[in-house]
């Protein structure tokens, strides 16, 4: 697997780094960044294949949420895992309506950090606990009007649907080329068709959206 980590501390960047390098028991290939250059310049050389990136939201010199945003709009198929000192439910919901696949506070022990990773590697949406009943007790969560109705059905084609149950896996552009035996073009194609079905902008909210409409995915 490919792993990508942005944070300005190194010491942060080298414990993931050896975490990683052996999930799943397995060598890995893990490039890092300290800077929202090279961060940006890592997007742009495996964006496409990278399996997950783990992102300081407080790197010096970007504001808010704006590194993010940048990413994802490049490269919306990217995984990417937020990560922060704050623990903020604003940031959150933030992070996650521009497509992140999940929010883990720096302060999550190793344990818990490696099953969120699992849990966004197998196509869930990782939020921690108190941080989502917060944002739920503040009504953050329901504020967000659903795009799609799930009494109006959704019509995919068999191999749109091919397509979807890979990306619930977390399976990057090139692994559904190769899984599907299809070109890339024709793999971006069936991605866009499927976010305007679902009226989506990003593999999280096709999703979710993709769940609330009765569609089922295996682990």
């Amino acid at each position: 697997m490919q792993f990508l980590i942005i944070d300005d501390h190194s010491i942060v960047t080298m414990a993931l780094s050896m975490l990683l390098k052996n999930y799943d028991g397995t060598a890995n290939d893990v490039h890092t960044a300290n800077t929202k250059d090279e961060a940006l310049a890592l997007a742009k050389d495996y964006g496409d294949t990278a399996d997950l990136m783990i992102l300081d939201l407080s790197i010096p010199g970007v504001k808010g949420t704006s590194l993010v945003e940048e990413i994802v709009k490049e490269h919306p198929m990217l995984k990417i895992l937020v990560m922060s000192g704050l623990e903020d439910e604003l940031s959150v919901v933030k992070v996650l309506q521009m497509g992140a696949a999940g929010f883990i506070p720096k302060s999550l022990d190793a344990n818990l950090l490696t099953e969120a990773i699992r849990f966004v590697l197998n196509g869930g949406v990782y939020i921690p606990v108190k941080l989502l009943a917060q944002a739920q007790r503040n009504g953050l969560f329901t504020a967000r009007e659903a795009k799609t109705s799930p009494q109006v059905p959704v019509h995919l084609t068999d191999r749109q649907k091919d397509v979807l149950h890979l990306l619930a896996k977390g399976a990057p552009i090139k692994r559904i080329c190769k899984e599907l035996n299809l070109s890339e073009g024709t793999v971006k194609t069936h991605v866009t068709a499927i976010y305007r079905a679902f009226g989506a902008n990003n593999r999280t909210e096709a999703l979710l959206e993709a769940r609330r409409h009765g569609f089922e995915f295996e682990d």
